[in-house]
């Protein structure tokens, strides 16, 4: 009988194994969950670092059409306190004796998206709202060759709504995602672009400088 008895207990009771399973599930649960919010987080560092990239590259192509421009051949001359979301401007192409020679208009500008109006709404379904494009034109007026730099232009540059404030502490006011605003002989270029992903969005912001030519 005690042999008998001894091998009954060898095993587990039903609610042994019931709190097993349960605690074997919860642990899984448990490591699905970081798994996945480690995913998450390597995703959302990704898809900045992919933004970031495209920034730059759209803000360095802007600046190499910029950086021989001249400081008397800009339309408008942006500056103030709101600088300009749409800039034409020519290039010097080479001199006759000490005057500078212009060549043809271009121009750099935030334009929407072309299923995008100013209306407060994601109209292209891509999760934005208000998005545009930095778009380059040569030749403006003339026979136009455009260009687009990238896409996921903000409306407004990263911080700033369209309040008359300076939001975003910067020193403009209600600022594009793409600005450009002279101080004294320099020209500073300002882009934000962003990107609906999984975790919601991200946003990425870069400026740099030029130096105007007299």
């Amino acid at each position: 009988m005690r042999a008998a008895h001894a091998h009954e207990r060898s095993g587990f009771t039903l609610v042994e194994l019931a709190v097993a399973t349960a605690l074997f599930l919860l642990l899984m649960s448990s490591a699905i969950v970081a798994a996945r919010g480690g995913m998450l987080a390597f995703r959302s560092s990704q898809d900045l670092s992919d933004l970031e990239t495209r920034a730059r590259r759209a803000l360095d192509r802007a600046v190499f059409e910029l950086i021989a421009c001249g400081a008397s051949e800009l339309d408008p001359n942006p500056t103030g306190d709101f600088g300009t979301a749409s800039l034409e401007f020519r290039q010097v192409e080479g001199l006759v004796g000490t005057t500078p020679v212009w060549g043809e208009a271009r121009s750099l500008a935030f334009e929407y998206a072309p299923e995008e109006t100013n209306d407060g709404t994601d109209e292209d379904g891509n999760g934005l709202v208000d998005d545009g494009l930095l778009v380059l034109t040569r030749d403006v007026g003339g026979d136009e060759q455009r260009l687009v730099l990238c896409r996921g232009v903000r409306e407004f540059l990263e911080g700033e709504v369209g309040d008359g404030d300076d939001d975003n502490a910067n020193g403009l006011t209600d600022e594009a995602g793409f600005n450009v605003q002279r101080v004294d002989d320099v020209l500073f270029v300002r882009l934000s672009l962003e990107e609906s992903v999984p975790t919601g969005s991200v946003v990425r912001t870069l400026e740099t400088s030029v130096r105007l030519r007299n």
